[in-house]
C-alpha cells in the first residue's frame, strides 16, 4: 500500500527524530522520492530543522506572554 501526502506530512517529525519503524520508513522514502510535492517539502523541512537547531536557546517566556499563549492555545492544550 502506498503512502498519501497527508500521511507523509504527519510522519515528517517522527522521520527526523528517527522514530519510524523500518516498514513505514521504507514507504516514507518511496513517497519522498516519487512525489513532486513531498520531496521539496521534505527538503524544506530538513533545512528548517537544521537552521533552527543552530539558534541560541531562549530562556523562559515573560509571564504575560506565557499567559497570552496559553489562552490562545487553551482548546488545543486541553485535548
Amino acid at each position: 500500500m502506498s503512502m498519501t501526502c497527508d500521511e507523509f506530512r504527519d510522519l515528517l517529525h517522527d522521520h527526523h527524530a528517527g522514530e519510524l519503524v523500518v516498514e513505514i520508513k521504507e514507504k516514507f522514502e518511496v513517497h519522498r522520492t516519487s512525489c513532486k510535492h513531498c520531496g521539496p517539502l521534505h527538503e524544506t523541512y530538513t533545512h528548517t530543522v537544521r537552521i533552527t537547531a543552530k539558534l541560541p536557546k531562549g530562556g523562559p517566556l515573560p509571564p504575560a506572554a506565557e499567559a497570552r499563549l496559553r489562552e490562545v492555545l487553551k482548546d488545543y492544550l486541553d485535548k
